[in-house]
């Protein structure tokens, strides 16, 4: 068979819309790889290639699958219709990073994974962001990061939006002894909005992150909060937030106090639970812990409540209703 009469043929082919076959240019025909098993290589062939690198070049793709000067924007329009990669336009070059479809096939493979992989404590650096990005637009590839919320710039280092949860347990660390210190000047119990708002404060009076990253600052406070809850031993009631430990041993401090002076006060002991209680309410309602009523009520419940506690193991052996 002739060169002419195989170019005849593969142009009769372009026309059945049963075959994956196209025309590109003149003499060059392009079958669709992928609805066949060939696919498998494509794929297999990026996923290594962005396990390697987080952007490359058209230059590296045109090399990576052999591909003539002339066909590479074909080829990577095919690629970016299908989410294999994403183009990243910096200047007059077109960089390539991994596209969300590619993303399903590759295990930890990508800018998000590759960037929360390099970061230290939820942040990268800029010298360390520049050397795995590897391209030559390091400042045009930055913004695109910057704008498609990859990273957050800080002024100097990148605050990585997939290791924010790394990130705020960084920040709960460094705030956590100030936060513990608010509880135990407080009777160890704050309102919850107090409690949020000692966290936001905390953070911006040592940090600058919260005007910085305004994007994410929400996700950033939430992020330091759940963690102190967690490091501290916190109880988040609907509107307390508790120091568990030492706000119990507190309460127990006053509930054995209360019942210590009804005892020295009584002329004669009460014969029930309830009498007992009756006599402790004067105590009770002496209880101010806070300038916020709520705070105090709150406190005076759970004293009255370990009152009723150790009257009842005390005087009734436990057998008190």
């Amino acid at each position: 068979m002739s060169s002419s009469d195989m170019r005849e043929a593969l142009t009769e082919m372009t026309s059945d819309e049963f075959v994956d076959l196209e025309q590109i240019r003149d003499g060059v025909f392009y079958v669709d790889p992928f609805g066949v098993k060939g696919n498998m290589k494509i794929t297999g062939e990026l996923t290594n290639l962005f396990g390697q690198r987080l952007v490359v070049t058209g230059e590296t793709l045109r090399s990576r699958f052999s591909l003539a000067i002339d066909d590479l924007e074909f080829f990577v329009d095919e690629l970016a219709e299908r989410d294999y990669i994403r183009r990243i336009t910096a200047g007059k070059r077109d960089y390539y990073t991994i596209g969300p479809q590619l993303k399903e096939h590759a295990d930890d493979v990508g800018l998000d994974s590759r960037l929360a992989r390099e970061a230290s404590n939820g942040k990268i650096a800029h010298a360390d962001l520049e050397s795995v990005i590897d391209v030559a637009a390091t400042s045009d590839v930055i913004r695109y990061l910057d704008r498609e919320g990859y990273i957050v710039d800080l002024d100097g280092e990148y605050l990585v939006e997939e290791a924010i949860d790394e990130y705020a347990q960084y920040l709960a660390g460094e705030i956590e002894n100030a936060v513990e210190s608010e509880f135990e000047e407080s009777s160890y119990i704050l309102r919850v909005g107090e409690f949020e708002q000692v966290v936001e404060n905390e953070i911006t009076r040592q940090f600058d992150v919260l005007s910085e990253a305004r994007s994410v600052r929400r996700e950033i406070i939430d992020g330091v909060r759940e963690t102190l809850v967690e490091q501290l031993g916190l109880n988040v009631g609907r509107e307390m937030v508790e120091a568990s430990e030492p706000f119990a041993a507190v309460t127990e401090d006053h509930a054995q106090r209360i019942l210590t002076e009804v005892k020295a006060d009584a002329n004669q002991l009460p014969g029930t639970l309830p009498e007992w209680v009756e006599l402790g309410e004067e105590h009770f309602e002496e209880l101010r812990v806070s300038s916020a009523e709520s705070v105090n009520e709150h406190v005076r419940d759970a004293v009255r409540e370990q009152y009723r506690t150790l009257v009842n193991e005390e005087e009734f052996g436990g057998m008190a209703e």
